[in-house]
């Protein structure tokens, strides 16, 4: 079953969720998906940025006020 890395990083304008899918990400095998929940669209723009260019496919869903960012990695 493919594993999905959930982060919630509501409240935090950027780099804040970044940090946290950065430090998360350090030292841990690569899951299959990563779903990162947000306040904003500035931190949601921030993280499709940086996990696009770590190679990930990258959706942005509007739930309400709040933004979930949800990246699926390759498999090699």
């Amino acid at each position: 079953m493919d594993h999905e890395l959930r982060i919630n990083a509501r409240g935090l304008s950027a780099p804040g969720p970044r940090l946290m899918v950065d430090s998360a990400l350090a030292g841990l095998e690569r899951p299959a998906s990563i779903r990162v929940v947000v306040s904003s669209q500035g931190a949601a723009d921030d993280l499709r940025e940086f996990l696009t260019t770590g190679g990930a496919r990258v959706e942005i869903d509007v739930v309400g006020s709040e933004f979930h960012v949800l990246a699926h990695f390759p498999r090699d």
